[in-house]
């Protein structure tokens, strides 16, 4: 990677890592304060809510990485006109289609906590959280696309404040509402929705300024809905996946290691979202560049891009599987009430859960590079392969052959296999479409 390239690459990853960390850390917080403040069962029962929280995310990234694929595309071609319409286009759009679905949710909320697998001693609780969460349901989706279109417009460091200030909010409220006023998982829920307000009233206030190139304008495209929604789908599974893997493990540890194993497993689940977030971070950081490059058919820079950015990756992967590894214990006691009968399941458990982590960068960033140029059938692929099939397919297996806590082992076999295959998939697209020596 040159010194150009490089410089170009911590530019745009570095803010959106550290703005992931920020959101790493709010999510964390409100499971510190439920773990420590209400009681394990609490905590354990906003892990069980997390796939319709992960739904919100989902929805907004059908929409948003398609957007900026393709604004970003207009932008390298210099037809701004075009990049401005597709981000009216896919704002309004995801606006009315969040409205719609968390209405819906809404209305068949009891249905939706039996769906999430709640137990007798959960189901109160959780419906309890997502009755509050879900009226700011839409405001997750829009502060997502926003963050992301302000990355392809040149202004990470402002996407990355965006994320800070609704993480400061949501640390904020959750200490005033959980521990001072003792509202419990409705506080919880409630600090969080409204620290999404903030930050999209930010990013709101940002494109209505018109500081950069992108901005609202009257004409929109909605004959481009459906190209824009192929393009990030593989990114709508991969969040889908982080929720629909929550209930496989939480249903399947439930038949096998009963309540305790759900909730050392909420708190495996807590502390990986720190590691899932930064392999996030670095893949929409340095997306909008190799959509830029590719609309400028610089095919050379995307090679460099790509190179570093696979390499920095694989130092990622290997620290957090040392770092857990060797700090398991202190890490979850974080989430354990302290002198937890559980603390020493629940570290064994980490050190063979964070093998996964080896992998998770990788299947991450080759579904956001394909999808941020243009490949949405290619990231949707890899997305559905990671989750559900390989997933599942290692659970049956567990299930038939297995079971007891060789559990743990079943992401990291899952991850490893999708990595083999989107690893093919890397090497026929940079012979076929993105080599130097046709195109460059």
């Amino acid at each position: 990677m040159g010194i150009v390239v490089m410089k170009r690459f911590f530019h745009y990853t570095i803010p959106s890592i550290l703005a992931m960390w920020l959101f790493a850390l709010y999510t964390m917080a409100d499971g510190y304060f439920v773990a420590n403040y209400v009681d394990e069962m609490a905590f354990s029962a906003v892990n069980i809510s997390l796939p319709i929280i992960t739904s919100f995310f989902a929805l907004g990234m059908l929409l948003s990485t398609g957007t900026q694929s393709k604004a970003g595309f207009y932008l390298g071609r210099g037809d701004v006109t075009a990049a401005q319409e597709l981000f009216t286009t896919g704002f309004c759009a995801l606006f009315l289609l969040g409205f719609f679905y968390t209405a819906m949710l809404w209305f068949f909320l009891d249905d939706v906590v039996h769906l999430l697998g709640a137990g007798s001693l959960t189901f109160g609780m959780v419906k309890e959280y997502l009755h509050i969460l879900l009226p700011f349901g839409v405001f997750f989706m829009t502060t997502y696309q926003m963050e992301t279109l302000a990355k392809v417009d040149g202004f990470p460091r402002f996407a990355a404040f965006s994320v800070f200030l609704a993480g400061l909010t949501n640390l904020g409220l959750d200490y005033l509402f959980i521990v001072h006023f003792s509202m419990g998982l409705w506080g919880a829920g409630l600090a969080t929705g409204v620290a999404q307000i903030v930050s999209t009233a930010l990013l709101l206030i940002h494109f209505l300024r018109r500081r950069g190139k992108l901005h609202f304008v009257r004409k929109m495209r909605f004959t481009r809905l459906q190209s824009l929604a192929s393009i990030g789908l593989g990114d709508a599974i991969s969040e889908i996946a982080i929720g629909y893997t929550v209930f496989l493990f939480n249903t399947t540890l439930l038949r096998w290691l009963g309540q305790d194993g759900v909730i050392v497993y909420t708190v495996i689940s807590y502390l990986s979202v720190f590691v899932q977030v930064t392999m996030t971070g670095v893949a929409q950081g340095v997306a909008p560049l190799f959509s830029i490059e590719y609309g400028r058919r610089n095919f050379l820079r995307i090679h460099r891009l790509l190179w570093g950015t696979l390499a920095f990756v694989t130092l990622l992967g290997l620290s957090f599987t040392v770092g857990a590894g060797c700090f398991a214990a202190p890490l979850v006691d974080i989430f354990l009430a302290e002198g937890s009968r559980l603390q020493d399941v629940a570290a064994d458990g980490l050190m063979k859960f964070s093998l996964s982590y080896l992998f998770t960068g990788y299947n991450v960033f080759l579904v956001t590079f394909f999808a941020s140029l243009g490949k949405g059938r290619i990231a949707a692929g890899i997305s559905f392969l990671r989750t559900p099939v390989t997933v599942t397919g290692v659970m049956l297996i567990y299930e038939k052959c297995f079971g007891g806590d060789k559990i743990w082992y079943v992401l990291a076999i899952a991850e490893g296999l999708t990595t083999f295959v989107g690893g093919i998939g890397l090497k026929w697209i940079m012979k076929k479409e993105l080599s130097v020596g046709n195109h460059g």
